[in-house]
């Protein structure tokens, strides 16, 4: 029976509200609810029926059983809402904290520094998988946990179908786990289900959802896609190694394997992937699914982040489906949709977004009303913003997929990037916090898309242009070619600089000038220890080495033992017979080469080479190049130290080195394995604890 609109008073004491779903959305809903009916001094029942039961080990006994399809990236902006409803994360529940966030494109990472007034971090939803040890706790159960706190009871069992009653309330048919089937009426019922209640299967054709569409033909389910996520068990020490507090998005995939974003993110000794793209979208799972997997793993991008992942053990996988457009009046009288079920933002912070419709309702149906006209026009300003999010959210990643996934647009976008961090102050960088926002989802598409095409951003992008004109002219001149070699950042940023220079200062025992004529200052992180990259940089000049191989320039050691005192590299011009020497002058162990430049073009000229150690078990190169340009004494004198000058423009040792650190990176890191079981001692690969779920 379908009860006919009328206009219906906010909820009020003694009213019962069910809750379909104990997720985040159920939860939140129940904890605002709650709250505020409290503070309106009305006494409210509100019950949530969970299908999944719960586990023994859950933390309160609210931890269900199963997993919720999710990657589990708390973003900044959701942390910020957590605190402010005085909702704080166990440290237990907290798998990962990040300090960087990394942005993958075509051309060069993007590191982008998670502010300091932030917090981001990782978690498990649910469960799984199984290999976890201790206590499975997840930050749903975390969530219905604190909803319990705050009065709600939990019901376990599976909704089968709602349907108004005589007397026009809303009641639930439930199956509770004994398979009794019991009717809960309520004088409310919120739908928070969520899409992936069977994994993999439409969610418009759950029984559930049809019954509602038949409580309000006008409801229409928003539309999906699939994406595949999977977690792959491969030890702490890895990640240490290679993620260290860090998390990465990848733009772009290969020819063959089409994928238009991917995070990975880790979770104590597991790592998340989960990716969306046309690969998936086209792919039959599971049947496809080890083959995406493999051919992800071997990309060349991947196994320079994550040396040696093909071979770790797969932990658990499903193939769940996102929204990508909100559903339509999802909602009628004495109940609504929330969640995951009614929409959610474009590829990003679905819990935010479910915090969002879940916190509008509640103070709808105790401010506004409960019918279907009261809610359209409160509830429904949600759903409008949800709606117009995503309207702005399809033209910003479309553009970013363009800048990301073509080469010259990827590397316009990264010299740009690189600019901005060399030559502005910290809070003066407009791409580089478009590029944060965007990663982060700490700010609505609306925002982000007027940025984006803002005078400052569009400023950025010019001079990348610029320098990557520029660029590219210099590295076929001097004949340089990327091929196999990645390419990785080497800037220091400018508010560093001074921090720099003084951890050279102090690692050589002297004191460095503090604004000479010329200072170029390049740092790169490199899977090796001092003595494997101090190797490498023994190479420096000789006709064998991969690195500073010029055409026109000739770099050759003529004296002295490779990296020892009295060690001399000639950089000359044949052509014109133009050239200058650098001398060792000074060793520190295997941390610190400092070489002098030879006084008849230049004074005080330094060439330093530092190693050291860096949190996550690898090292640091860094080099810094300072010096005073000679004046000249005579006409003739002058001339010849400006040709000096003109010769070697700063920017010249900007693509010389950034090239030859990306070099000698991947010379160092070729040489030794660095796979999930050499770190973490983990056993060969095998199949998941959980089957590869899909439909």
């Amino acid at each position: 029976m379908r009860r006919a609109s009328s206009q219906l008073g906010s909820l009020q004491n003694n009213d019962r509200v069910a809750i379909v779903g104990g997720g985040p959305a159920g939860s939140f809903f129940a904890i605002h609810l709650l709250r505020e009916a409290r503070r309106l001094n009305r006494r409210i029942d509100v019950v949530i029926v969970e299908k999944h039961g719960p586990t023994e080990l859950g933390p309160d006994g609210c931890q269900s059983r199963g997993c919720s399809f999710c990657a589990g990236v708390i973003s900044p902006r959701l942390h910020e809402i957590l605190k402010q409803d005085d909702l704080v994360v166990p440290d237990e529940i907290i798998q990962g904290r990040f300090d960087y966030v990394w942005i993958q494109g075509q051309w060069k990472n993007f590191r982008l520094r998670v502010p300091k007034d932030m917090q981001m971090y990782s978690v498990f939803r649910g469960s799984l998988p199984n290999r976890r040890s201790s206590r499975p706790g997840g930050f749903d159960g975390f969530l219905l946990g604190e909803a319990v706190k705050e009065g709600t009871r939990i019901l376990y069992g599976e909704v089968d179908g709602i349907a108004y009653t005589a007397t026009g309330m809303p009641s639930l048919t439930v199956r509770t786990q004994s398979g009794e089937r019991v009717s809960l009426d309520a004088s409310f019922v919120c739908i928070a289900t969520g899409i992936n209640a069977h994994c993999g299967s439409d969610y418009r054709d759950d029984t559930l959802i049809a019954s509602v569409r038949r409580m309000n033909p006008a409801f229409v389910p928003g539309k999906c896609r699939k994406a595949f996520i999977f977690e792959l068990d491969v030890g702490e020490d890895y990640l240490e190694r290679n993620l260290h507090r860090e998390l990465y998005f990848i733009e772009y995939g290969s020819k063959h394997l089409a994928l238009e974003h991917t995070a990975l993110i880790p979770k104590g000794r597991f790592l998340t992937i989960a990716m969306i793209g046309k690969c998936v979208d086209q792919a039959v799972l599971p049947r496809d699914s080890q083959k995406i997997l493999h051919d992800f793993l071997t990309l060349p991008q991947i196994d320079r982040i994550l040396p040696g992942i093909e071979a770790a053990p797969l932990a658990c996988a499903c193939a769940p489906r996102m929204t990508v457009t909100p559903a339509r009046s999802p909602y009628g009288d004495r109940f609504a949709v929330i969640g995951d079920a009614v929409g959610s933002r474009l590829n990003k912070d679905g819990i935010f977004s479910a915090h969002v419709t879940a916190s509008r309702l509640a103070q709808a149906v105790l401010h506004d009303g409960i019918d279907k006209h009261a809610l359209a026009r409160e509830y429904g300003k949600a759903i409008k913003w949800l709606a117009a999010d995503n309207r702005f959210g399809r033209m910003v990643f479309g553009a970013s997929r363009v800048a990301f996934t073509r080469p010259v647009f990827s590397r316009i976008m990264y010299q740009a990037f690189a600019t901005e961090s060399k030559v502005r102050d910290e809070g003066s960088r407009p791409l580089s916090v478009v590029l944060w926002k965007i990663a982060s989802g700490t700010a609505d598409y609306r925002e982000v898309l007027r940025e984006m095409f803002g005078y400052g951003v569009l400023r950025s992008l010019l001079v990348g242009a610029a320098v990557t004109l520029r660029n590219v002219t210099f590295e076929a001149i001097f004949g340089l070619k990327w091929g196999e070699y990645g390419r990785y950042p080497t800037v220091v940023l400018k508010e560093k600089r001074e921090a720099f220079k003084e951890s050279l200062a102090s690692s050589l025992g002297t004191e460095l000038d503090e604004s000479p004529d010329f200072e170029r200052m390049y740092v790169i992180k490199i899977r090796g220890s001092e003595e494997e990259i101090m190797e490498e940089l023994g190479k420096f000049g000789h006709r064998n080495a991969r690195f500073l191989s010029l055409r026109f320039v000739e770099v050759r050691q003529i004296q002295g033992v490779p990296n020892q005192v009295g060690s001399v590299i000639r950089y000359r011009i044949p052509l014109v017979g133009f050239g200058a020497e650098l001398r060792l002058t000074k060793k520190v162990g295997f941390e610190t080469l400092l070489y002098q430049l030879d006084e008849r073009f230049a004074d005080h000229g330094k060439f330093i080479f530092n190693v050291a150690p860096t949190k996550d078990g690898n090292s640091r190169l860094s080099i810094c190049a300072t010096f005073d340009y000679k004046k000249g004494n005579g006409v003739a004198g002058r001339v010849l130290c400006e040709g000096a000058r003109l010769l070697f423009p700063g920017f010249v040792h900007d693509i010389v080195w950034n090239h030859a650190l990306c070099t000698i990176k991947e010379e160092v890191e070729r040489k030794y394995d660095y796979t999930p079981q050499t770190v973490a001692g983990l056993s060969k690969p095998t199949s998941p604890s959980c089957p590869i779920i899909g439909p």
